[in-house]
């Protein structure tokens, strides 16, 4: 769990990737498993065969928005802005683990959830997700303002 949480967080602040456009990306995906996660698993277990064929597809729908996100915005974070983005990234990065411990197979989530730190987020997911997209309006209001052009330059 500490790898999944960590590996996003990493691989934003070396991509150098706003937690605003990570933390978007997560909620479209989201979305896109929570309208077409069902479909997409009965079509993929169409024409691909086995067991965990449905799981897989909803992970690919959960993570194919962050994953493009971070080849396709890579260095959109100034390195001075960077540090403000620490903690919302962490934050994201745990809403994003909350998010696909339900997907996992049965057995693997009971042998989380029997855990001192799997108890602790399956107790606290409205939380997790809560924090996150709190922390994300903050920076991005803090952060992102319109600068309108000065007047009389010629």
């Amino acid at each position: 769990m500490a790898v999944a949480a960590g590996l996003p967080v990493l691989l934003a602040i070396v991509l150098r990737v706003s937690a605003v456009f990570l933390y978007v990306s997560l909620a479209a995906g989201f979305l896109l498993l929570q309208f077409l996660g069902d479909d997409a698993g009965v079509t993929a277990g169409a024409f691909v065969r086995g067991p965990n064929v449905p799981m897989i597809t909803q992970f690919i729908l959960l993570f194919l928005p962050v994953v493009l996100t971070f080849l396709f915005m890579r260095r959109s974070l100034p390195g001075t802005k960077l540090l403000l983005h620490i903690v919302p990234l962490i934050a994201i990065s745990l809403a994003g683990v909350v998010i696909t411990l339900p997907l996992l197979a049965s057995p693997l989530q009971q042998q989380i959830f029997a855990t001192q730190y799997g108890n602790v987020l399956k107790n606290s997911q409205d939380i997790a997700i809560g924090i996150a997209s709190v922390l994300t309006l903050l920076l991005m209001w803090a952060t992102y303002r319109h600068k309108e052009p000065k007047k009389g330059k010629k």
